[in-house]
Order: C-alpha cells, then sequence, then structure tokens
C-alpha cells in the first residue's frame, strides 16, 4: 500500500506542475486570457491554496462553486451519476503531546494537552455545483436564519 500512495503523491505532484507548466507556456505565447482565468479562478475560490486552483482550474476550467460530497449531501444535492471529481490536496493533522510536559511530570491540564501538527496531505475529491442535482443551494445575501 505504502508504493501505491507513493506512486500516486508522485501522480497529484506531476498534475500539478503541469498546471504550472501549460500556464507559464501559455503566457510565453502570449495568451494572456490563460492568466485572466486562473485569476478568475482565484477570486471564485478565496479559501483554497495556490496549488489547489490551479488542480481546481485545471481539471474542471468551468466550476464555480466546489464542495467535498459530504457537504453536497448535507446541502441536499445528490452529485450525479458519472460525474468525475475534481482532484485537490486536502492537510492531514495530527496531534501529539508537548514534549517538554512529557520529560516534566509536573505539567499542567493546560500544557499537557496534545498539540495540532501537519503531517501531510492526501488526494480528495471536490464536486461543482454543476455536476450536482438536487435542492437549490442558499444564495450568500439570503436569510438564512428563517
Amino acid at each position: 500500500m505504502l508504493l501505491k500512495d507513493a506512486s500516486k503523491t508522485k501522480n497529484n505532484q506531476e498534475l500539478v506542475k503541469a498546471s504550472i507548466d501549460a500556464l507559464v507556456k501559455a503566457l510565453e505565447s502570449g495568451h494572456s486570457e490563460a492568466l485572466s482565468a486562473y485569476l478568475t479562478a482565484m477570486s471564485q475560490f478565496h479559501n483554497y491554496s495556490f496549488q489547489n486552483i490551479l488542480l481546481i482550474a485545471s481539471q474542471r476550467p468551468t466550476a464555480t462553486r466546489v464542495a467535498e460530497i459530504r457537504s453536497r449531501n448535507e446541502l441536499g444535492r445528490r452529485v450525479r451519476r458519472g460525474e468525475k471529481g475534481i482532484m485537490i490536496f486536502a492537510p492531514m493533522i495530527g496531534y501529539s503531546r508537548n514534549a517538554e510536559a512529557d520529560q516534566s511530570q509536573q505539567a499542567d491540564a493546560r500544557t499537557d494537552k496534545p498539540q495540532p501538527r501537519l503531517v501531510g496531505f492526501r488526494a480528495v475529491y471536490v464536486f461543482d455545483v454543476g455536476q450536482t442535482e438536487g435542492a437549490e443551494l442558499p444564495e450568500l445575501g439570503s436569510n438564512l436564519c428563517g
């Protein structure tokens, strides 16, 4: 399984590099619309990292609102049969005890809490709203409280 994960990571890294290379090549050949498309994607997906924005834009240039399948289901929407997910990277957070607290037996409750730390990244799949069907999504300015 470790070998499979290593090859998947390598493929994901190659996909990101290919996206960056494609953008650079388009800009060098005078196609500024490629940069405009990426800037538009950045404005729509401001909560995502630059790397994930590149991945979204390269896999589905028409994407407008992406979310994981679980989030879509909670909003009353279902991914249409046959739709392919958009692969992005999600952080994996692990917890470790404070090393100083482990060494000194006199640690109080405040310092004895596990500390979050970044372990790595994993591939997850998101779906654009255009790949789903079901209940209408609430608009940003709508009254969600009733």
